[in-house]
């Protein structure tokens, strides 16, 4: 493994790592997604309002925080691989249970416990992923695992709808468990753990300097650190735009620019599968400025902040236009540009923060990021209610979050800087 690490080449179980968590965070999207899809018909059958319909998307992420805090905290001691396992079958058992809502409040306990479950999904697979990779491919390997979560969205959206349309929204959710207990059982199989290995490509002097500052490196430092809370900004504006995506825009869609079922379905799918190419685009991007200009600043940190900024302007326009297939194309690009911070947030993390404190720290990124998906959906909620129309309500939305998505995008390009500029790595093509 250490020959294999210095050149820069994952292994062929990497390989096998990597699909598995690519397919964990497919799995993890779409049950979060799919709350979205059936949301028309959930409404119409429970008789639920606008404001319990946002109750419903921010129910989701209220234990979501402490989840990720506790179980990425876990992952540090037991492993990975045991906490997927147990986290990816409380969202099957729950998945099977929505089958029997019937009413608000046990559609509610069943959002509540799936995320409580699905808090540390996206911490824990970087992380995994993360021990896996040299540090040529990091970037590069992390993002075949977060295009898992678009891309299995705009995979399974006309499939979804059309089980839901054809047997009733709860075969989705059926469909979704039968998926995740499937997983489990290939993932109990063939995962493995495996101890991050230390990288040697740098000169001694560099490790050694590494390691003390290892040694001195405290994770409460670590955790009030500027670049850290201005990462996590980020990430809370991300996930404010990415719940509102998930919760609100179908409905919106269909109630407000009023487009067909067919119309939907294809509507629904555009956001995801723009996100899916935006992330490779994008981080290929970020590592080809890195292989030029050896800096964190250009490479990372001036693709995140313009691109979130870029969504803030995309959603702002999408509002405004009257053709419905202009407003889906900006809206879907607002969406998509929102999500940045969904692969360059960690790989940030990973290259700023220190590694035995990993774990934690990416349990406190999400922790705090998901607080954007408890505030987001309820606001947009209480917007679209107490406004003179639903319209009016949804633009007072999508300008809220394209004004977090544009201060904390410029915020970032302002704020985050490395202590001192990392050294180049030997022979690397990517950025950590």
């Amino acid at each position: 493994m250490d020959s294999i690490q210095k050149q820069g080449v994952i292994s062929k179980q990497g390989w096998i790592m990597i699909i598995l968590l690519f397919f964990l965070t497919v799995i993890s999207n779409v049950d979060k997604a799919i709350i979205g899809f059936a949301s028309v018909q959930i409404i119409d059958e429970l008789k639920v309002t606008p404001t319990q319909w946002g109750l419903v998307g921010s129910v989701f992420f209220w234990l979501y925080s402490v989840s990720a805090i506790l179980m990425g905290a876990l992952s540090d001691k037991i492993g990975a691989k045991r906490v997927i396992t147990i986290i990816a079958v409380i969202w099957a058992i729950v998945q099977f249970s929505t089958y029997f809502v019937y009413s608000l409040p046990f559609l509610l306990a069943t959002r509540l416990i799936l995320g409580a479950g699905e808090g540390p999904a996206y911490s824990l697979a970087m992380t995994s992923a993360s021990k896996w990779l040299p540090k040529q491919k990091l970037s590069f390997g992390l993002t075949l695992v977060s295009i898992g979560g678009p891309l299995g969205v705009a995979v399974s959206a006309p499939v979804l709808m059309y089980i839901m349309q054809s047997f009733g929204w709860r075969s989705g959710f059926i469909a979704t468990a039968v998926v995740g207990v499937i997983w489990v059982l290939i993932w109990l199989k063939f995962s493995k753990e495996q101890p991050e290995v230390k990288d040697t490509s740098a000169p001694a002097s560099i490790t050694l300097e590494a390691d003390e500052d290892e040694k001195e490196t405290r994770f409460i430092f670590s955790l009030f650190s500027k670049n850290f809370l201005f990462i996590a900004l980020c990430g809370f504006a991300t996930y404010w735009s990415y719940t509102f995506g998930l919760n609100w825009l179908p409905n919106y869609l269909a109630n407000v620019r009023q487009i067909s079922e067919a119309q939907l379905s294809v509507a629904i799918t555009v956001p995801w599968i723009l996100i899916t190419l935006s992330q490779l685009f994008f981080s290929f991007v970020s590592d080809r400025l890195y292989s030029k200009t050896n800096s964190i600043i250009r490479s990372r940190v001036f693709v995140l902040g313009p691109v979130m900024i870029a969504g803030s302007v995309c959603y702002i326009l999408g509002t405004l236009v009257s053709s419905d297939i202009l407003a889906v194309g900006l809206l879907s690009l607002g969406l998509t540009f929102g999500c940045i911070t969904l692969i360059l947030g960690p790989t940030l993390l990973i290259n700023l923060i220190s590694k035995r404190h990993q774990g934690k720290i990416q349990g406190w990124f999400m922790a705090i990021a998901s607080l954007g998906g408890i505030v987001g959906p309820y606001i947009t909620g209480l917007f679209v209610e107490k406004s003179v129309s639903a319209a009016a309500g949804f633009q007072y939305s999508f300008f809220m979050c394209a004004g977090l998505l544009f201060v904390f995008g410029l915020t970032a390009c302002i704020g985050i800087r490395p202590k001192r500029n990392p050294v180049p790595e030997v022979s690397s093509t990517t950025a950590v």
